[in-house]
């Protein structure tokens, strides 16, 4: 083999070892350390080669980063081989452009590449965390720092994307090391580089430091999480369900000797829509007997009329039972998940089986509610909901003193996804500076703190917290105060887009001079 074909082996394999690398440092692997270097094999050879090998280059990261750590796809049932290459196919979008316009601005912009990357690399990141029914916040590259609590505070400001920014950024500043090294003549300020770096670092790391610090709020609750690692299914009978129910009813008599102000099932915890009488009889009596709270969980056309077709729309819904056994409010997933809980586009579009067997579209809440239990009031996004930095803060934005996040991730198996929505929670927590309380089915069920730090988790004797049952109780502090991001968003997002706007600007107007005669 000659020197010149192994160069062009190892260019074309830059790419690849960029997306595992990242993938490796996510949960459940966990190695965050290698997300700050992990981009930089990318970086380099991106500006090595023109617009075309650009391209190349986005893609094969993309296939390599989007098929390892979304594997766990394969393990959900509806999810064909031929849905899971489609997804991965649209998920390599991002990383393409980011290699096209990386390419395109780093020849053109000198020095000023140190701030384009990482603008450019959040632009995408929000565009897909943002993009209407398209939209998938799962693995963003700063949900790999969740265990490192002191660089990770600065989201109450910035939201994750500030983490994400000064990730990319370390990225380009190693990116740029082979260059010093071999004494090429750089376009850039490699030293600038490096001393913009470590301000960041420095001023990120004492921010953190210091709201560590802080107290974590006023008051508390005390809050007993069910975990019971059973499934509800389609078409149980009465004795199944109420086998099922069971379940659940030991646990909270566990849970009930620690006296807790609340009882928290997960999403789907129900066998049967909430209106059916055995089971709202069941929950209600639970509640009267322990004289507590629950929040229950399931599906179904409660509280929405009969349409003429006969079949009641369902929705996703949480229910909180009175210590009376009456019900006392219900929350009406509002981010339904497409295909799965809604036809985008229906009406418009008639999707094919093969993308979904979906027959009719769940019904959406339209308000965000909150519940009442003494002194508290908390909100319980479900499911991927949890996952949508915008659509949690809007809960404690309007009042929210704790947040609880229900869900059911059965059907995920035993996968990095629980795993990696649990890393999604915790930056949710630091965002709005709130305890999530997290219920799952079959888990992970979790407290963590206001600090982003994961606290408790149901685990069985051997240390496993997936596909186990049991429970958790703690008193949990309740926040009155409101970060800059609960209350204005994603504005660090919106300003950084515009930076990589004029970026692209600059560089468009950079290379028309060139052209110039």
């Amino acid at each position: 083999m000659t020197r010149r074909m192994a160069t062009s082996i190892l260019f074309w394999l830059a790419p690849i070892v960029s997306g595992l690398l990242v993938t490796v440092s996510l949960p459940s692997f966990d190695l965050g350390f290698l997300a700050w270097l992990a981009l930089s094999p990318l970086l380099f050879c991106l500006r090595q080669k023109g617009p075309f090998a650009a391209l190349g280059l986005g893609f094969l990261f993309g296939l390599a980063f989007t098929g390892s750590c979304f594997y766990w796809l394969n393990a959900v049932p509806d999810v064909t081989p031929s849905r899971f290459l489609m997804l991965i196919a649209a998920l390599s979008v991002y990383p393409v452009v980011f290699a096209l316009l990386y390419n395109l601005t780093s020849a053109a912009i000198g020095s000023w590449v140190i701030l384009a990357a990482p603008a450019l690399w959040v632009a995408l990141e929000y565009a897909r965390v943002s993009l209407f029914f398209l939209a998938v916040p799962w693995n963003l590259i700063a949900h790999s720092q969740y265990r490192y609590l002191p660089l990770i505070q600065i989201a109450d400001m910035t939201g994750v994307y500030g983490i994400s920014f000064l990730i990319v950024t370390a990225n380009q500043v190693v990116s740029e090391i082979p260059d010093v090294l071999a004494s090429r003549r750089l376009r850039i300020n490699w030293p600038t580089h490096l001393l913009a770096l470590g301000l960041l670092l420095v001023g990120t790391l004492a921010y953190g430091w210091f709201r560590l610090a802080a107290p974590e709020g006023e008051g508390s609750l005390r809050v007993a999480v069910v975990q019971a690692n059973v499934l509800a299914r389609d078409r149980m009978s009465v004795q199944e369900q109420m086998q099922h129910l069971g379940a659940y009813a030991r646990l909270t008599m566990e849970a009930a000797k620690h006296k807790p102000d609340l009882v928290i099932w997960p999403s789907s915890s129900l066998p049967a829509p909430y209106s059916f009488g055995h089971v709202r009889f069941y929950v209600g009596l639970l509640a009267r007997q322990y004289g507590t709270p629950l929040v229950v969980g399931g599906s179904g056309g409660d509280k929405f009329p009969i349409p003429q077709d006969g079949l009641p729309p369902h929705a996703n819904t949480e229910f909180l039972i009175t210590p009376s056994g009456r019900l006392g409010g219900q929350y009406n997933k509002v981010h339904l998940t497409p295909f799965t809980e809604y036809l985008p586009l229906d009406g418009r579009i008639k999707w094919p089986p093969w993308i979904t067997a979906l027959p009719k579209s769940f019904v959406p809440g339209d308000s965000y509610t909150l519940f009442q239990v003494s002194h508290a009031r908390f909100g319980t996004p479900i499911c991927w909901e949890s996952l949508f930095p915008d659509i949690f803060r809007r809960f404690v934005r309007d009042g929210a003193h704790f947040m609880v996040n229900v869900t059911n991730e059965g059907v995920f198996g035993v996968t990095s996804a629980p795993y990696q929505t649990l890393a999604m929670n915790a930056f949710r927590a630091v965002e709005n500076r709130v305890t999530v309380v997290r219920a799952a089915t079959t888990g992970i069920s979790a407290f963590i703190s206001s600090k982003g730090e994961i606290l408790d988790r149901v685990k069985d004797a051997n240390g496993r917290d997936l596909f186990v049952s049991g429970i958790l109780v703690r008193d949990v502090p309740l926040s009155r105060t409101r970060t800059f991001y609960t209350v204005a968003g994603d504005v660090f997002a919106y300003t950084v887009i515009g930076v990589a706007a004029l970026v692209l600007g600059a560089s468009i107007v950079s290379r028309a001079r060139v052209r110039v005669p």
